[in-house]
């Protein structure tokens, strides 16, 4: 036996040979058998096609979120994410791939058909006027919150709850210098009508011995205590402007309560007190000033002007003013009459005692008093070192005292503050009386004038005219002031009717 060695290539070759000379043997006997199978389906029919394989898939998609079809050709198909998610909560969005719900849509819901169902079984099918009619709300509301009838506040706004010694309405502003509530009244264009309030207050009532509650209260802000700086106002009024013919409007209007019983008595319209001072004087009750005024014919505005309510029923009328305490007048002050009034000093806890001013014409002084005579029947009176200073044009009256003096005399009128009597009985005593006219800065500033004819407002007028028959609507105050005179005739009328 010749042995011959093989390289391994050569034996791998060979294999691979044999192997392929097989499939090829296998693959002509599967197709003979085939075509003999064929040959026996009814030559009529046609042919049977093998079915065509589907294109290839491509795209991805992330977890959670449904796959569709992107599209497809002949060639492949492509998937991709579509826009409906689903966590593993179970919660599905669509539009959103974070839902917070069973249901999270981000974006507009359309229906076309069956509306929704609500778990009590009813259905909504229409946004409509009443279709949502399950929204609740107090009468402090209106509207059903759709979008015909949204809901909003109701007019007047009616605020009803029980908070003691607290607000049912508290308003903060944290803007720089910013105000907290504003109101602005109603407009009209009515003729003798009032246009409404910006704001009013009504305080609470009580059914108890006590107090009802304030209708307005304003409390200033406080102020630092490093800066000289100054506390804010509690209250500040401000009327309205005019810009035709008329009056402005009327910085703070305060009425004083109505009584209904006999035991008791309505209040103050204005009740002011001046800030207490812990180590400084005390703040002033009330500081008026009157406005400017503009033009010929015209006047500056009053400080203050107090109108006597009217007594009825035969009850007395009140007074325009009561002041408990000093009084300073800086400028003239002009009057009906004037008086005293002390309590009786004979009885004094059942009367009164009056005495009448003294009038003149001029600012006259008066001066007297009681002196004796020396021995030649004269006497120097001696008066202040001011009195030349002060006053002029001097009157002189004597009067014996225990005896007559028909021969009394001036022998010398004032002179460096003192002037002379004679011609009396040595001994006697005498009365006398001196008067002069002031001559001080101020009161040659001023002189009163005697008569004065009533300027064309006033004229037709009367600082009286009950006295004279007339209505009070022809008082001088409602020619100076006929706005003002008007509200408080008006706001009389109110409160008789309440």
């Amino acid at each position: 036996m010749i042995k011959r060695s093989i390289s391994i290539a050569t034996a791998l070759i060979l294999f691979l040979a044999i192997v392929q000379a097989q499939t090829n043997t296998t693959n002509n006997t599967r197709s003979r058998a085939n075509q003999r199978a064929r040959q026996k389906v009814d030559s009529t029919a046609k042919q049977v096609q093998p079915a065509a394989l589907p294109p290839p898939v491509t795209g991805s998609g992330t977890g959670g979120q449904i796959t569709r079809w992107a599209g497809f050709n002949v060639a492949s198909s492509t998937i991709v994410d579509s826009g409906i998610t689903e966590d593993k909560n179970g919660n599905v969005g669509i539009g959103t791939t974070l839902p917070t719900s069973k249901l999270t849509v981000a974006g507009m819901i359309q229906m076309t058909l069956g509306g929704l169902k609500f778990p009590d079984g009813t259905i909504q099918t229409t946004s409509g006027a009443g279709a949502l009619i399950s929204v609740t709300h107090d009468a402090t509301l209106k509207g059903n919150g759709t979008a015909v009838s949204a809901l909003g506040v109701t007019v007047p706004l009616s605020l009803s709850g029980s908070l003691a010694d607290d607000g049912l309405v508290k308003v903060l502003n944290t803007g720089l210098a910013g105000t907290g509530v504003i109101g602005t009244g109603g407009d009209t264009n009515l003729d003798g009508e009032i246009a409404g309030y910006g704001m009013r207050g009504v305080g609470g009532k009580t059914s108890v011995e006590g107090q009802s509650g304030t209708g307005v209260s304003g409390t200033g802000g406080d102020a630092n205590d490093i800066a000289f700086s100054r506390g804010g106002d509690g209250v500040v009024g401000r009327g309205g402007k005019i810009n035709g013919p008329g009056f402005g409007g009327i910085g703070v209007v305060a009425l004083g309560g109505t009584s209904t019983s006999a035991a008791g008595g309505t209040s103050a319209g204005l009740l002011a007190a001046g800030g207490f001072g812990e180590v400084s004087s005390g703040g002033i009750g009330v500081s008026a000033q009157g406005g400017t005024g503009n033009g010929a014919g015209n006047a500056g505005g009053d400080g203050i002007v107090a109108k006597a309510g009217s007594g009825a029923g035969g009850a007395a009328s009140g007074r325009a003013g009561v002041f408990n305490g000093d009084v300073q007048v800086t400028g003239n002050l002009s009057k009906g009459g004037g008086s005293f009034k002390i309590d009786h000093p004979l009885d004094p806890e059942n009367k009164y005692l009056y005495h009448s001013f003294v009038e003149s014409p001029d600012m006259m002084n008066i001066y007297n008093g009681n002196v004796r005579l020396d021995s030649n029947g004269e006497a120097i009176v001696e008066l202040p070192q001011w009195f030349e200073a002060l006053n002029k044009d001097f009157r002189y009256s004597l009067t014996a005292l225990g005896a007559p003096g028909p021969n009394l005399y001036i022998a010398e009128e004032v002179a460096d503050n003192h002037f002379k009597i004679a011609g009396g009985t040595p001994g006697a005593k005498v009365s006398w009386t001196l008067t002069g006219i002031r001559q001080d800065a101020w009161a040659k500033a001023h002189r009163i004038k005697v008569e004065e004819e009533k300027t064309e407002l006033e004229r037709g007028h009367f600082l009286h005219p009950e006295l004279f028959n007339q209505p009070e609507e022809k008082s001088v105050e409602w020619a100076r002031h006929p706005d003002l005179m008007k509200r408080m005739k008006q706001e009389r009328e109110q409160m008789k009717q309440k």
